[in-house]
């Protein structure tokens, strides 16, 4: 035995032998392991910023090159977490715009690099409207998120994808490589990617139903939709976005391990929530939430729309409503 220390024990008990290099206790020992508190994981965040690149997108571009680094180090300082940085910037299909349809730039650490990234940004292009939403969704979800992260995506758009307006779209039936954004978005939930659609105002809500896609993309990912009628704001957005979430993957983590102690199995959920609350109040802890200047509102009919899973279930029920609302305000007419 290597470097032990025998430990004064009870009248007939066994001796009780402290083992510091872990080597077997032997004969009629016992030892005593005396483990070191595990430091608790560090967070980790992979962030995704998913960018119109088109021609009217110039102020929003601008904005994120001027303030990328100001972004992560705030996050990496306040939630003291480890931060990956990804950027996916889209335009439209050919023949609508010529230049690219994605290009995406793949997870990085590096500070300098992300700046490098979003600096690659121009706005140009861009042809009917709508823009290759789908695609960038596409993309995505093919990235290597870790599985412990937070993982959150910040879609910044001012049109939304093929195959949802009533009119003026050059791919009316949708992406052309037959991909649906709203199974895309399905696939990403189950992967708990998270999305914060940001629409730059006045410009979406030119579009018919581009604000019902935005609201609905969030729901189906648990984020939220963002209405900027000013590009200042977007760092803000971001910043609150990827916060919120680092907490809320944090607490979750949290929960599970108060779950899994002995002492709070079979507790009833509503019981170990108040528990934790209670935790969390003594510790002064507070999740945090993201707080908006605006927001849309989805009516009932459009949220039912969606239901089907499908875009091209949302647009012929969105349509069919908009058909109808006009026939009964021409027979009030009559």
């Amino acid at each position: 035995m290597g470097g032990g220390e025998t430990l004064p024990t009870c009248e007939n008990a066994p001796e009780v032998r402290y083992d510091a290099d872990n080597s077997q206790a032997t004969g009629g020992e016992e030892r005593v392991r005396v483990s070191e508190e595990v430091p608790e994981p560090r967070a980790e965040l992979d962030l995704v910023i998913c960018m119109d690149s088109t021609g009217s997108m110039g102020s929003y571009i601008l904005q994120a090159q001027k303030s990328v680094k100001e972004i992560v180090t705030k996050i990496q300082q306040e939630e003291k977490c480890d931060v990956r940085f990804s950027l996916i910037a889209y335009r439209d299909h050919p023949p609508q715009d010529k230049t690219f349809v994605t290009k995406v730039f793949p997870f990085t650490t590096d500070i300098d690099e992300m700046k490098a990234y979003v600096d690659t940004l121009s706005a140009r292009g861009g042809g009917d409207g709508p823009e290759a939403v789908t695609a960038a969704l596409d993309e995505l979800l093919k990235l290597p998120f870790r599985p412990n992260a937070a993982k959150v995506a910040v879609l910044i758009a001012d049109a939304p994808p093929h195959g949802l307006e009533p009119s003026g779209d050059g791919f009316p039936n949708g992406d052309p490589e037959g991909r649906d954004p709203l199974q895309i978005a399905q696939q990403l939930a189950a992967h708990g990617v998270v999305i914060y659609p940001v629409g730059c105002e006045p410009a979406l809500g030119n579009y018919t139903f581009a604000r019902d896609f935005m609201c609905n993309l969030a729901e189906i990912t648990e984020g939220q939709a963002i209405p900027l009628s000013s590009a200042k704001l977007l760092p803000r957005v971001i910043l609150g976005g990827a916060e919120e979430e680092v907490t809320l993957e944090r607490l979750s983590r949290e929960v599970a391990q108060e779950m899994d102690k002995p002492e709070n199995r079979g507790m009833a959920e509503e019981e170990l929530v108040e528990k934790m609350a209670e935790c969390m109040n003594r510790r002064g802890q507070k999740s945090k939430h993201l707080k908006q200047d605006g927001t849309w509102t989805q009516s009932p009919s459009s949220k039912k729309a969606f239901d089907g899973g499908s875009l091209a279930a949302a647009k012929k029920q969105l349509c069919k409503e908009i058909h109808d609302n006009n026939a009964e305000d021409e027979e009030d007419d009559a």
